[in-house]
């Protein structure tokens, strides 16, 4: 008889103690939980900015090269080269809107290109958007336009 009085007496003087415990059991659990919270959650919205900013720089035509960002511990990626401001008039000229065009727009018009024009698409593009596609399709168009060599 004396024993569930002594055990509801206990658990009386004891219970605000196991609330505390419990308490701070679950607001460290919480606090783990939001970290890695912020840490999926930033690592995603980098990821995907990546992704948006290759977009945005290659087009859709072709893979595009990783964008990189800040490297851990504040260093930055290397600035992509200064664009050819001579190559980029010689493209604008033979080619309208060009800097809005995607890769697979770019290389349907290079056809109708002279081999000064396809230099100066090659020249601009590696100083710029560096898509492989449209320097590819471009060498391989100046190669076809080369002249044989004379035979004997």
């Amino acid at each position: 008889m004396f024993a569930p009085v002594g055990m509801a007496v206990t658990a009386v003087e004891d219970l605000p103690g196991l609330i505390d415990k419990g308490r701070r059991r679950v607001e460290l659990q919480l606090a783990n939980a939001r970290v890695v919270g912020k840490f999926v959650v930033t690592k995603t919205e980098r990821r995907v900015a990546d992704q948006i900013d290759t977009l945005m720089h290659n087009g859709a035509g072709g893979p595009a090269e990783p964008v990189r960002g800040p490297a851990p511990g504040g260093a930055t990626a290397p600035a992509r080269s200064v664009p050819d401001t001579a190559a980029g008039a010689v493209v604008g000229s033979a080619l309208a809107d060009y800097d809005t065009l995607s890769a697979s727009q770019v290389v349907r018009r290079l056809e109708s290109l002279g081999p000064e024009e396809l230099r100066a698409v090659q020249r601009y593009e590696a100083s710029t958007r560096n898509r492989r596609t449209i320097l590819n399709r471009a060498a391989q168009l100046l190669e076809e336009q080369r002249p044989a060599p004379p035979g004997p």
